[in-house]
């Protein structure tokens, strides 16, 4: 369970009591406290099997608290697994990362479909038992494109994606049904060398660092609350070339990284930036 709510004394009190109340046993409680405006943050897992309600009656009981004291809060459970879409254009590395730590049980997510605008990567998704799905997209077409991958979503139940270096920018179409739901990376350590070509942009500037970035995407290209970053240092001897391939083993961390947080309910987006506990 997630929660979110200006600062005041006495939350974690209630918030415990309530769980406890329904004997829910918790098993790890995180907090923190947002300095710049005074917001609370709480992340709370708990046991259900000795529940002595009903899960529709927990949750009636959390809403009434909520009520009370004034806090925004999300709860999940580790038996209702999230259903992911991977959505990719020619780039592979990504795509086989995550397929491979799906296959020995590091993402605890189900995996109805991958999407692509390319036919390119059709192979890869029927070596690991995936449904393939190819919707074309231009700049022409780029409106009916993303209605077509929401129809296609939506009828698959899909509850977030992750962009495993798609290289296509959504339309509000998408992005307004999947609010921080859809999970980008980046090659590039944003803010900087946003757009396209970011390793040789970095090239062209000299850098003696060079990262990747995962993040929520939104309307603002490149700009969405990151989730996960790293950098690994380069010199003048590096090419652009050097860089993309070094790029490449950042980029999977980094979308692991985010896509495991994720499917484990430890983010809250706050404004523009997040908050992602252990």
């Amino acid at each position: 369970m997630k929660i979110n709510c200006p600062d005041r004394q006495g939350i974690v009190a209630e918030v415990c009591m309530t769980i406890a109340n329904c004997n829910g046993n918790i098993i790890d409680a995180q907090q923190h406290r947002e300095d710049l405006d005074q917001q609370f943050f709480m992340f709370v897992r708990f046991e259900i099997n000795e529940l002595s309600c009903s899960r529709t009656e927990l949750e009636i009981r959390i809403q009434k608290k909520s009520e009370d004291i004034g806090f925004r809060w999300t709860l999940s459970y580790s038996d209702v697994p999230k259903r992911m879409a991977i959505m990719v254009s020619k780039y592979d590395h990504c795509l086989y990362d995550l397929l491979l730590k799906h296959k020995y049980g590091e993402i605890q997510a189900d995996i109805p479909l991958i999407m692509s605008n390319h036919a390119d990567l059709e192979t890869v998704a029927k070596h690991f038992n995936v449904p393939f799905f190819h919707i074309p997209r231009t700049r022409a077409n780029r409106v009916e494109a993303d209605q077509k991958a929401l129809d296609l979503f939506k009828e698959h139940g899909i509850t977030f994606a992750v962009m495993a270096r798609y290289m296509q920018i959504l339309t509000p179409i998408i992005l307004d049904a999947y609010p921080n739901k859809i999970i980008n990376v980046h090659h590039g350590f944003l803010p900087a060398f946003k757009g396209a070509k970011p390793y040789h942009q970095a090239y062209a500037k000299g850098v003696k660092l060079i990262g990747a970035t995962s993040h929520y995407a939104n309307e603002e290209l490149d700009m969405g609350p990151i989730i996960e970053q790293e950098t690994e240092r380069v010199s003048h001897s590096y090419s652009a070339l050097d860089m993309v391939r070094i790029g490449r083993d950042i980029e999977n961390r980094v979308l692991i990284t985010a896509v495991k947080a994720h499917t484990e309910d430890r983010i809250i987006v706050y404004k523009d930036r997040t908050i992602i506990f252990e």
